[in-house]
């Protein structure tokens, strides 16, 4: 496996969401959702979705704390105040058995909006982890 060295801040969504990816990595779009690569992959993809809840019968800090309710794995950033959970789970593609990764890192936007960005990427079972990107911003 190469060796990445150098990171390039990406803001997409209209400035919404901003986090770093390898240098060497190509961009595609596709309706609802950001996909990023190393050159000619064919798979691999890192995705990145974003959603946006509006708060209606509760505040966006009672929204944020129900959409994380259940789930493990979550921590709270004190610096960024987002939320972050990540998890795994293995599905198939093709028939062919992957495991999929999850990032879902969730953020309140006053007055009454909270956005949730979701960060995946999977492998076959006979790769290794995935290379993670970082979540830099999200507003």
């Amino acid at each position: 496996m190469e060796e990445i060295t150098r990171l390039d801040e990406v803001t997409i969504f209209d400035g919404k969401l901003t986090f770093l990816i390898p240098h060497n990595w190509e961009e595609a779009v596709e309706k609802d959702h950001y996909l990023y690569s190393r050159a000619g992959a064919d798979s691999g993809w890192f995705r990145v979705s974003l959603n946006t809840f509006s708060a209606v019968d509760e505040t966006p800090a009672q929204m944020l704390k129900r959409l994380f309710d259940g789930r493990e794995n979550v921590t709270y950033d004190e610096q960024t105040g987002n939320c972050v959970c990540a998890y795994e789970r293995d599905s198939e593609d093709g028939g062919a058995k992957i495991h999929l990764y999850y990032w879902i890192v969730a953020h309140v936007v006053e007055p009454d909006l909270v956005r949730e960005a979701v960060f995946s990427t999977g492998s076959s079972l006979d790769q290794q982890r995935p290379d993670v990107c970082q979540a830099r911003q999200l507003s």
